[in-house]
């Protein structure tokens, strides 16, 4: 996606508009609450990158500063460091912008492309479905046990899991559904490998 050029606002100081800086897909122009929930997202895994970071410095202080570490603020900046991982992976989906090996659908013609897409990315739907189950089998299995140093329940560490997952598989399907039924909409891998380098 290409960096946003300057609006000018009626006023200084006027921030724009978030769909200003967003390039929406279909179904997020067709529908506000998905529109929203991408949203949501999309700040979720900001907050968490900046307590993940706040973390970090608190630790830092702690240690090298006050000289005396507490123990429990590694165990909570490496959940904090799960749950991003898995939320952000999940955005990610949303934007259907996983890192994949597309040098073949440059070269394919658009329909041959666009089958090889889809193939992948029921390959994606299979996995992450799986990955659904694994992690509720896990938060079942792991129910009673809590975590070292903050006594946070073990099941809150494996909840990332399940809850990156079923936005992938969300979003992977609604993906799947736009490839088939607005494949117009959907832009050509030598465009979306242009955009994503803000050519």
């Amino acid at each position: 996606m290409q960096s946003p050029k300057p609006v000018e606002g009626t006023r200084d100081g006027q921030v724009p508009d978030l769909d200003t800086y967003i390039e929406r897909d279909h179904y997020e122009t067709k529908w506000r609450w998905y529109a929203l929930l991408v949203d949501a997202e999309r700040f979720v895994a900001g907050a968490l990158l900046i307590a993940v970071f706040g973390m970090i410095v608190f630790q830092v202080f702690t240690r090298y500063v006050l000289s005396a570490p507490l123990p429990w603020s590694e165990e909570v900046a490496r959940l904090l460091v799960v749950w991003l991982t898995f939320v952000g992976a999940g955005f990610v989906a949303s934007r259907n912008a996983h890192i994949g090996v597309d040098i073949l659908a440059v070269y394919l013609p658009r329909r041959l492309a666009t089958a090889t897409q889809i193939l992948a990315m029921l390959v994606v739907v299979a996995a992450a479905a799986y990955m659904v189950w694994a992690a509720i089998s896990l938060m079942l299995l792991t129910g009673p046990l809590e975590l070292t140093a903050t006594a946070l329940p073990v099941p809150l560490l494996y909840g990332a899991v399940l809850v990156g997952y079923l936005m992938i598989l969300g979003h992977t399907v609604l993906n799947i559904v736009m490839y088939l039924r607005h494949p117009a909409e959907v832009p050509d891998a030598v465009e979306k490998a242009a955009a994503m380098e803000g050519l």
